[in-house]
């Protein structure tokens, strides 16, 4: 009974203190919405993003899958046992 009551009281402390972690995660993000630092307003002017490189797609280096087809050699696979894979 003891033992019960003991754990008990663990999972009672460790939700009272979940719920204020989630009360501060709240209030720390509601008071940076509504009362925002000097250093943030200036952060948030938009910086020049860099230029991306363009891609090229060479067409001829992907093989059709016709031709991966006609490459393949199926003999190995007559002698498959499926059973295995079970």
């Amino acid at each position: 009974m003891q033992a019960k009551n003991i754990l008990g009281f663990i999972i009672l402390i460790l939700n009272i203190a979940g719920l204020g972690f989630v009360f501060y995660m709240v209030a720390s993000s509601l008071i940076a919405r509504f009362f925002p630092k000097e250093e943030q307003e200036a952060e948030q002017v938009p910086e020049a993003k860099p230029r991306r490189e363009e891609v090229v797609i060479d067409e001829d280096i992907i093989p059709d899958d016709e031709d991966l087809l006609k490459d393949m050699d199926l003999s190995d696979l007559d002698n498959l046992n499926l059973d295995d894979f079970e």
